[in-house]
């Protein structure tokens, strides 16, 4: 039974999709109360302050201090993202299996060309349910799952008992595209329907949906010189915008600044690999050039 249900936004508050949401849901919502009765549902903007300021963090990206160890400090933090987290952490958890929170729905952008990206970090059977039915009903959503230690991942959905990451792209950060934003809130009104199936017992008498799984394998950074600098190339114009499409040994990888390819040598067990977030312009931060994951197909 899925008693309480969070849909969160501006988790990074330059992602305005979510953020729009949020606030649309806030100021009426009729938008969303009728849709699981069964449930209670709560909408929050997770990081206000990088909203106003229409900025991914202020200090430390929010999405990066859900660990327990951040939730843990026996001191108060002084960067006001993990004290935020602290705040969301007291408010929707305690993180764990006392958690008063079942369900997580976060929504981000991503300027990478993912589609309706669902990541999810267990094997809930709600979510795993839920977002195969997705699959059918939009044709650009996609599976990623992301295992995570939940004790250990960093990420706002954790605080929850499942969650879903939705990623939305391609969108340039600090801005709105309204056909993207009516066809998000559409994907979130759907899955709190189909929670409210879920309640009731119906989603899962539905027949096994095949999905397509892309699992995260690695992330793979910028060249770079020996001992750190700058990045020494760009993405491939050959692979840049083809999330999902498999990468195969030899397939160009990165083009230097003076026009060299860079080839991709293959992963050392030969398995095929599938990039997405391909060139997300906040992760030049963090020197993620994109995510490597492996394809499955499953029934869920």
């Amino acid at each position: 039974m899925i008693n309480t249900i969070v849909i969160a936004g501006g988790t990074h508050g330059n992602e305005r999709t979510g953020v729009s949401l949020v606030e649309k849901w806030k100021a009426h919502p009729e938008c969303y109360n009728t849709l699981c009765k069964s449930a209670t549902v709560d909408v929050v903007l997770a990081n206000p302050e990088a909203v106003r300021l229409n900025r991914r963090y202020c200090d430390h990206d929010l999405n990066r201090a859900f660990a327990q160890t951040c939730l843990d400090m026996s001191v108060e933090p002084a960067q006001y993202e993990f004290r935020r987290a602290r705040e969301l952490n007291k408010i929707y958890g305690p993180k764990g299996e006392n958690t008063r929170t079942d369900l997580i729905l976060d929504v981000h952008n991503t300027g990478s060309n993912m589609g309706y990206c669902l990541i999810l970090s267990t094997r809930d059977p709600f979510t795993m349910k839920a977002s195969a039915v997705l699959t059918q009903e939009f044709e650009d959503a996609w599976i990623y799952y992301q295992p995570e230690e939940r004790s250990a991942s960093p990420y706002f959905g954790t605080v929850a008992k499942a969650d879903v990451c939705i990623e939305i792209g391609p969108q340039q950060h600090g801005t709105l595209n309204a056909a993207i934003f009516e066809r998000s809130e559409k994907l979130v009104k759907r899955y709190l329907e189909l929670a409210e199936e879920w309640n009731r017992g119906e989603l899962q008498k539905r027949a096994p949906i095949k999905v397509e799984v892309y699992t995260q394998l690695r992330d793979l950074g910028y060249p770079k010189p020996q001992g750190g600098g700058a990045i020494q190339a760009m993405i491939h114009p050959e692979l840049d915008g083809h999330d999902y499409r498999e990468l195969r040994q030899g397939d160009k990888l990165f083009r230097t600044f003076d026009g060299k390819d860079i080839l991709f040598d293959g992963e050392p067990d030969g398995r095929s690999v599938y990039p997405i977030f391909i060139n997300e312009p906040a992760y030049y931060e963090k020197d993620i050039a994109m995510s490597l994951t492996v394809k499955t197909v499953e029934e869920w």
